[in-house]
């Protein structure tokens, strides 16, 4: 006996919809109820964001008769093939950063003792290593999070103190039956603050995409963003877990 098929929802239909879009490769929509909460599109083209969501929300309200604020809605952009260094194609109203001067991937490590993890990033820049680190919780959704977060700190070292990074938000959705890595870090420069997102495609490692997603998310603004040139050598403590032979993950 041949299964059902799953019923069609209005929310499937909404994603097939935007789907349909402009430059919109993937689409992603969670709902409470009849209200839309959250909006997740995958591009690989360079128009701007808010020219993407401005379609999504014209989409939504004509056929779906939703209307939804623009904040409800993320846009990745991922390239055909995912880089090795965390590249991502810049949106046209984004500052470019030249290709030498991009953050890149160096490795990803997370150390476990008991319920408590330990997260380390190793980026480059210019041919610079530097490190970030985090420690909490050893849960499934709290280890993305202080990869993110370790990223992130290993990337404040290489801007100016003038700009922060916020505490970036971690989340993996499903599109088109591939997992994706979706970071969403704040950007506080100029007494401005804005929402940079970025994405990565999960191809065999989880925790290497988080770093690229976040990655994906900030450098394509890095260009524009005030900052200092790196120095070789940086004298820093040596972890407690790292002493204490904690695990890796």
């Amino acid at each position: 006996m041949m299964p059902e098929p799953a019923p069609v929802t209005w929310t499937s239909q909404a994603e097939a919809g935007l789907r349909s879009l402009r430059d919109v490769d993937a689409a992603s929509i969670t709902a409470d109820g009849e209200e839309i909460t959250e909006v997740h599109v995958v591009t690989r083209s360079t128009r701007p964001a808010k020219q993407i969501v401005r379609d999504v929300q014209t989409l939504l309200r004509t056929r779906f008769g939703r209307s939804i604020d623009h904040r409800v809605v993320s846009v990745a952009y991922v390239e055909s093939a995912a880089p090795a260094d965390g590249e991502a194609s810049p949106p046209p109203d984004e500052a470019p950063a030249a290709k030498d001067d991009r953050i890149r991937f160096a490795s990803v490590n997370v150390f476990v003792s008991g319920s408590r993890a330990h997260a380390q990033v190793e980026l480059k820049w210019k041919g610079v290593p530097r490190m970030g680190s985090a420690s909490g919780w050893s849960t499934r959704e709290g280890a993305h999070r202080l990869i993110a977060t370790a990223t992130i700190t290993a990337i404040q070292e290489f801007i100016d103190d003038e700009v922060a990074l916020g505490t970036p938000d971690v989340q993996l959705v499903r599109l088109h039956g591939r997992e994706l890595a979706v970071v969403g870090v704040g950007l506080i420069a100029h007494r401005q603050e804005k929402m940079l997102v970025g994405g990565c495609t999960v191809e065999q490692d989880v925790q290497e995409a988080v770093v690229l997603a976040t990655l994906g998310a900030v450098n394509r603004v890095v260009g524009g963003l005030q900052t200092h040139e790196p120095i070789e050598y940086v004298l820093r403590p040596t972890s407690t877990m790292e002493a204490s032979g904690a695990k890796r993950r």
